[in-house]
This record gives structure tokens, C-alpha cells and sequence, in this order.
């Protein structure tokens, strides 16, 4: 839970990067539509396609630690009357390098199972049975081995119902998951064709779950994954690029966070049939011919006023020049600017303790010290590897990155879809704005690149 920092030593929890629950949302939530696209409100475009009448799937796209996440929960809020949002992350049930179609399936099972007790609905045993026979055949798993996959801090009874067979099943799986182990993908392979009947048994429970929402609820269900964003580029090909159909059949609505990039891929076209693209933009902080968003800029002040004193902990206080520093070099990206302020605040913390300084405040210096963590950071994330298949015969160089991050820290413009744009957009060091596709060098890495010409 987020505590409001009226300290150094708080800073680190109160600007942790993830999102915010249901239950910090009105503490915390700042409104920045006005500063991503001033014309048009994300959650209202995801409200009124969540309307239509089909199992309309929506990819939600945009830069890791944009804010998909928080303005999901905010969607939530807005309108829980209508709907029953079953939701995970990939990051807390999946390992991300190794994420496959086959474990996000399984997940969305073993969640929707979960779901039932948080909730307060029933499903029926005998669908139960059918899907728990499906897995025990496929996966030859033994009952007296499911008590090793049970993470709920209690014991299920697996003996007992069919409910808790299934949870037990669930867990000794994402447990695998997680694991690396890789038997899901060893039993699901292309040539046994089991994909399809891993679709079909997923569809079941989730048909049975949207029934049992209706009835008991009188809420649709809403499946919604999230942090898709983050899996390597290439799982993210295979899943939404290669083999998309999985996630566009399944039998209910569904919004899944994807990566702004993914739109680079030159086969991007196709998601146009198959899903409903919402793209949530960068907070701007600079307009394209470089000039200051003062909207956008006075929205990260509000994001973090609503968790820190930021006045007694920050030289200058929200409009100081160590603050101002902070928000023009990290460009809007939320999550570098909570970086950049918990390692300023760690160095501050540090000498005021070493008595090198009078009072526990950030100054510009221990700004500056953050900052270059994180172009170190983000110099690092360059690299060729991880390429889809279709780009590995491209030849690209850090080269060819370097002199197209320069073209862009001199002029932010539209850019067409390649490899290099695609790589750079994945590593942070490209970010797309304002909701008009215009991209700009990420200022630190515009630094980089004018530091080492």
C-alpha cells in the first residue's frame, strides 16, 4: 500500500513504479488525459467499445510504465456496475523472457478458477470435471502431486470438489510456469494439435464463469491481461503477430495491455481485423518544436504532490529547477521519474546522514546523480538481439540506433515502421507522443548521443 512521504526514507514506497489498486485510487489518481491528447479520453473510447454486443478484444498499446495499468483500475471504477473484471499480470504469474500462448491460456484458467471464491460464485462440478479430466489426460499429472502446486497459504481438499481439484491443478501448473520447466509447452506442441483443445477447454470455463456472473452478479465478464507489454519482443510477435487467434477467440470481452512497438512490425496491419487498438500516449512535457507542455509538466507535479511533501523535500519545491530537471529529462515517462527521484533521495538520505549536508532536502546535484543512472540504464538496453524472424537478416548496428536517436533529438517528426524504430521504442530510448504518432529521442538519450558525437 502507498504511504504519502513526508520523509526521504519514505520516497522509495511512495514512488513505487507499479499501478495503482482499487483501493488507491482515490487517494492517489491524478486525471492526465488533458495532457496526453487533449481531444479525446482513452477510458471513454475503452467504455464505449466494452458496449458492443460481440466479445470485442481490445489491445490497449503504449510504452511500458505509461500508465496502462492505473487507467485500467480507474476504468474499473468507473464502471463496476456493468461488469465483473477478472484481471492478472504476466509479471506476477509468468516468467516474462519465456511467456507463450500456451502458459497465458493455462493462467486465465487457474484465475478464473481463483475468481469463483473472490467473488462468491459457483461453477457447475460437471464442467469442472470435463476440463480437470482434459488436463489430467494432457499433462498426466497425479493427484497426490497437485498439494505441491497450491499457493493460497491454505490447504485445498482436493478430494472434496471438483472446484478444489481444479484449484490445485491451476496452481501445480502456474507453479511450472514460473518454473521454466516448460512441460506445458513439451505436452502443447503444433504437431499433437493441442492448442486448439487447450482453446476450447479455456472457452468452457470461461463460459461457465460469464454464466455465473450473469446469474449471481447480473455483471458481464471482462478479462483483462496485463503487462504484455513487457514480454520479449519476440513472445510478443508469436502471441499477438503470429498467432493471434487464441486471444481473439476466446469467449468473452478482454482488454490486453500490448507494446507500443508491436505496432512497428510490418505484419501490424493485420491486429486491424482481429482486435479494437487503443493507444494510451505518453504524458507529453515538450511541445514538437521544443517548447514547454506546461499541462503535461504540471500534471507529474500533481502525480507527485499527491504522494510526497514534495515542497519540504525537494530544493526549490515544485517548481524549484531540480524538480523542473527531473521532469524535462526523464520526457513524461512516469516510471524514470519516480526512478530518478527515489535514487536522489537515497543519495540525499545518505549525506545528510554523513552530516555533508544541513537538511534531509533533494538537490539538483542528487537529481543529476539519478539522471545518469538512468541514461546508464537506458544506454544498455541498446542492442540488435531478440529480433522477429523477418528482421534477423536486416543488418543493424548500435551505430545505425545512435544516428537515428541523433536525427530525432534534433527533430521529433512522424516515423515509418522498421527494425531500428522497433528497437528503439522497446529499449525506451524512442518515445511515440501525443497521441499523433510523432516521436522524439528520450532526453537522456538525446544526451547520450550529443555527449559521445
Amino acid at each position: 500500500m502507498i504511504q504519502y512521504a513526508n520523509n526521504l526514507s519514505d520516497i522509495e514506497n511512495a514512488l513505487r513504479p507499479s499501478p495503482l489498486s482499487l483501493a488507491e485510487l482515490d487517494k492517489f489518481f491524478v486525471e492526465t488525459e488533458e495532457s496526453r491528447d487533449p481531444f479525446r479520453n482513452r477510458r471513454q473510447v475503452l467504455a464505449k467499445q466494452l458496449k458492443s454486443e460481440s466479445p470485442t478484444k481490445i489491445l490497449l498499446l503504449g510504452h511500458p510504465g505509461c500508465g496502462k495499468s492505473t487507467e485500467l483500475a480507474q476504468l474499473q471504477k468507473e464502471i463496476k456496475p456493468d461488469y465483473a473484471f477478472v484481471s492478472f499480470s504476466l509479471i506476477d504469474e509468468a516468467q516474462l523472457s519465456q511467456t507463450s500462448i500456451e502458459d497465458i491460456l493455462v493462467i486465465v484458467i487457474e484465475v478464473l478458477v481463483r475468481a469463483a471464491k473472490r467473488l462468491d460464485v459457483q461453477y457447475r462440478e460437471e464442467t469442472l470435471e470435463g476440463i480437470y479430466g482434459w488436463f489430467s489426460e494432457v499433462f498426466k499429472i497425479k493427484e497426490d502431486e497437485l498439494k505441491y502446486g497450491v499457493e493460497l497459504g491454505v490447504e485445498v481438499n482436493t478430494q472434496n470438489t471438483w472446484w478444489g481439484k481444479m484449484l490445485a491443478m491451476g496452481g501445480y501448473l502456474k507453479g511450472d510456469i514460473r518454473a521454466g520447466s516448460q512441460t506445458i509447452r513439451k505436452a502443447i506442441t503444433k504437431e499433437n494439435k493441442r492448442l486448439s483443445q487447450l482453446v476450447y477447454q479455456c472457452n468452457l470455463l470461461i463460459k461457465e464463469a460469464d454464466l455465473a456472473f450473469r446469474e449471481v452478479l447480473k455483471k458481464e465478464l471482462v478479462l483483462v491481461i496485463e503487462d504484455m507489454d513487457k514480454i520479449s519482443l519476440s513472445a510478443a510477435d508469436e502471441i499477438l503477430i503470429q498467432n493471434p487467434a487464441p486471444l481473439k477467440d476466446l469467449a468473452c470481452k478482454a482488454i490486453y495491455t500490448a507494446p507500443i512497438w508491436l505496432l512497428c512490425s510490418p505484419r501490424s496491419a493485420q491486429l486491424e481485423s482481429l482486435f479494437r487498438k487503443v493507444t494510451l500516449p505518453m504524458i507529453k512535457v515538450a511541445n514538437l518544436d521544443g517548447s514547454e507542455y506546461v499541462e503535461g509538466r504540471d500534471a507529474l507535479r500533481e502525480i507527485l504532490k499527491r504522494r510526497m511533501d514534495v515542497r519540504s523535500l525537494i530544493d526549490g519545491g515544485e517548481m524549484g529547477q531540480a524538480l523542473t530537471l527531473a521532469i524535462e529529462k526523464t520526457g513524461g515517462v512516469l516510471r524514470h521519474l519516480f526512478a530518478v527521484l527515489s535514487d536522489a533521495a537515497s543519495v540525499a538520505e545518505e549525506d545528510f546522514a554523513k552530516r555533508k549536508r544541513k537538511s534531509p532536502v533533494i538537490l539538483e546535484q542528487d537529481i543529476r546523480y539519478g539522471l545518469n543512472q538512468l541514461k546508464i540504464d537506458l544506454v544498455r538496453r541498446l542492442g540488435v538481439v531478440g529480433l522477429p524472424k523477418e528482421y534477423q537478416e536486416k543488418k543493424i548496428t548500435t551505430e545505425d540506433m545512435r544516428g537515428r536517436i541523433a536525427e530525432l533529438a534534433d527533430k521529433p517528426r512522424k516515423l515509418d515502421s522498421d527494425p531500428i524504430n522497433l528497437l528503439l521504442l522497446m529499449s525506451h530510448a524512442v518515445i511515440e507522443y501525443n497521441g499523433e504518432g510523432w516521436h522524439a529521442a528520450h532526453p537522456l538519450m538525446a544526451e547520450y548521443v550529443r555527449e559521445s558525437s
